[in-house]
């Protein structure tokens, strides 16, 4: 159990890391793709609700349900991280501003009172004489030159005064309009924060309640224990055939290859579209328009039996009912194949690479035929024993199994 805790302590320490390196638009694109597929995963999960105390594709859903809703969660953590920084910078910022003003305020305040002085001074000595008399007054001319001096000098301080007040004045409307904006600021914020606070709260009663549903169902389908486990077995020979069927198909195209050329040095065209496939690694469209990942790559725990462990050779993607089918890339139909119980199958030629298609009720290509990225292939099927609609897709560079997930956009 610590050791669970510790790796999802670790998992969360790296999510987090990841998502914090992030931009704040970075952060928000995240956002709304989980909650796209989490939107996708509810549908999936309302139309074989019926179904589920019977069906482990209503589990294995709910598992996708509540990866993302546990993404979700930290996402909105960290945005409300985030936010609270902002938040707290802010009404720093409008502390600072607030104690400026003061300054700015009792700064103008003596500025008024020297110039109010200076302006009865000034009234007071013209009472008595006027500037021409104490100018003319004077002992002799250097008195007389000096005291003119004084009396522009004097006319320059008080213009000095009367700039220095207004611009006074001017800064502190300045600040004024800047901490009003800052206020109006702070108030958005704290709003955007108590709807994050409601979403979070949301979500975790969501979780608890995902959590409770997939520990009663898992209660339920343990019981058929038997019956899971001829599952198993047939689904591992079914797999097994798959990957005879792909594996000789293949060794046929190298054969087909060697023919043409003793050293199996692909054609330039060939050459070209593997070098093409490559430079797509991470952005091939997926092989259906809607679908969220069910089964991923390698070895994985059974959903219901943690003790048995599975080791799949592509992915599984639940989607709705008659889903078509696309290719990911540019290729050409090296083989239509049937896997009894699991419907039909395709495997297209993309130079070194090769994608396979498999749970296939329908499909509308040829062998030899040359098809476009995202043209269809054919029609998902659906095993109406299990309520399951889901397309098995695999990825080969040869006779080395690729992990589809680190070929298709966005599939982590």
């Amino acid at each position: 159990m610590k050791a669970i805790k510790l790796a999802l302590i670790l998992v969360f320490f790296c999510v987090s890391k990841l998502i914090m390196a992030q931009t704040k638009e970075d952060l928000k694109k995240q956002k709304v793709k989980i909650e796209s597929e989490i939107n996708y995963t509810t549908d999936l999960l309302n139309k074989t609700k019926s179904n589920k105390t019977k069906s482990l594709s209503y589990l294995k859903v709910l598992e996708a349900q509540l990866r993302n809703k546990e993404g979700f969660l930290i996402a909105l953590n960290i945005e409300l991280s985030l936010l609270n920084k902002k938040i707290k910078k802010n009404k720093d910022s409008i502390t600072k501003v607030e104690e400026e003003i003061k300054e700015e305020e009792e700064t103008l305040r003596k500025l008024k009172d020297e110039y109010t002085k200076m302006i009865y001074a000034a009234f007071k000595k013209k009472g008595n004489r006027n500037n021409l008399m104490f100018v003319f007054s004077a002992d002799d001319f250097n008195q007389a030159y000096k005291r003119m001096l004084y009396l522009k000098q004097y006319s320059v301080f008080r213009k000095s005064q009367a700039i220095k007040i207004e611009k006074s004045k001017a800064e502190l409307v300045g600040k004024k309009k800047k901490l009003a904006q800052q206020k109006d600021s702070l108030t958005e914020e704290l709003a955007i924060k108590k709807l994050l606070v409601g979403s979070k709260k949301q979500e975790l009663e969501s979780i608890n309640n995902h959590k409770k549903d997939k520990k009663e169902l898992i209660k339920k389908l343990s019981k058929s224990e038997k019956l899971f486990k001829k599952q198993l077995k047939d689904k591992q020979k079914k797999a097994r055939e798959l990957e005879e069927k792909i594996r000789e198909i293949i060794k046929e195209e190298i054969a087909k290859s060697r023919e043409k050329n003793s050293n199996y040095n692909l054609t330039p065209e060939a050459l070209a579209l593997s070098s093409e496939f490559m430079n797509n690694k991470g952005k091939l469209p997926w092989p259906l328009e809607k679908g969220i990942i069910v089964g991923r790559y390698g070895t994985q725990k059974h959903v219901v039996f943690s003790g048995v462990e599975t080791f799949n050779n592509g992915v599984d993607i639940a989607t709705d009912k008659n889903a078509d089918v696309r290719v990911v890339f540019d290729g050409t139909v090296s083989r239509i194949f049937f896997i009894k119980g699991e419907g039909k199958a395709v495997l297209i030629n993309h130079g070194e690479y090769f994608s396979v298609y498999s749970g296939l009720k329908e499909v509308g290509v040829k062998t030899g035929e040359k098809l476009l990225s995202k043209e269809k292939i054919g029609v998902v099927i659906t095993h109406k024993e299990e309520d399951k609609t889901e397309l098995h897709f695999e990825i080969w560079k040869g006779y080395d199994k690729q992990n589809p997930s680190n070929w298709l956009y966005n599939a982590y």
